[in-house]
């Protein structure tokens, strides 16, 4: 349980589960959209998959929602802090579910996409982050300091490769590169909004979202 959890009631136990699901959940969601989109496959044969995962990553949004009202009605103001941090976390989770739409939305809509070391170098990222969002899940589960740390480390590299990829992509004259710029761009983002979560086990709710070390303009 989160150190910022005031107690261990059952209660609460099981909104960190419910929170640790949405995470599986976008995870699955962000490697099918990825898988399809760079393997050029039909995306048809995943849309019904993705988008019951992503209602039901908004209805546990919801639902969480709902029960912090809940408790923090019946537990009073000492419950407040950990209540506003889980809804941020909710918030997180739930948007590496939509940036998976939006990938999704690349292969629907047949963004082209490289082929050869290109379309490796692309792989090797996407596969990073796959991992990057296993990580987090257990991450959250231990609150390791230490490797919370060095997971944070990692995330804002993966953002800054994709940026540096981005700006390397507008000096490209001899092929639509926009597919690509968009995908990187979504990987920035799903990597951010993970990093946000890990965030949660190092710094005090006031600096939740922002990294130790890293520019605001680079947040």
């Amino acid at each position: 349980m989160p150190d910022w959890f005031p107690d261990s009631s059952s209660r609460l136990s099981e909104m960190h589960q419910q929170f640790l699901e949405m995470l599986q959940d976008g995870r699955h969601m962000f490697d099918t959209a990825t898988s399809v989109v760079l393997a050029g496959g039909d995306p048809e044969t995943i849309r019904d998959d993705l988008f019951t995962t992503d209602q039901r990553i908004n209805k546990t949004e919801q639902s969480l929602r709902r029960e912090m009202v809940v408790h923090g009605t019946v537990h009073g103001t000492s419950s407040f802090p950990a209540l506003l941090v889980l809804m941020s976390l909710t918030k997180d989770a739930e948007r590496i579910g939509d940036y998976a739409k939006n990938i999704f939305g690349l292969a629907r809509d047949g963004a082209n996409m490289p082929t050869g070391s290109r379309l490796h170098e692309l792989t090797e990222i996407r596969d990073r982050l796959s991992k990057m969002l296993v990580r987090a899940h257990g991450l959250f589960q231990q609150q390791d300091e230490v490797a919370a740390k060095t997971f944070i480390d990692d995330a804002v590299e993966l953002q800054r490769q994709c940026e540096s990829e981005v700006s390397k992509l507008f000096q490209v004259e001899d092929r639509n590169v926009a597919g690509e710029v968009l995908l990187l761009r979504f990987f920035k983002r799903v990597s951010s909004h993970v990093g946000n979560i890990i965030t949660s086990i190092v710094v005090p709710m006031d600096k939740l979202d922002f990294y130790p070390g890293v520019p605001e303009s680079e947040q």
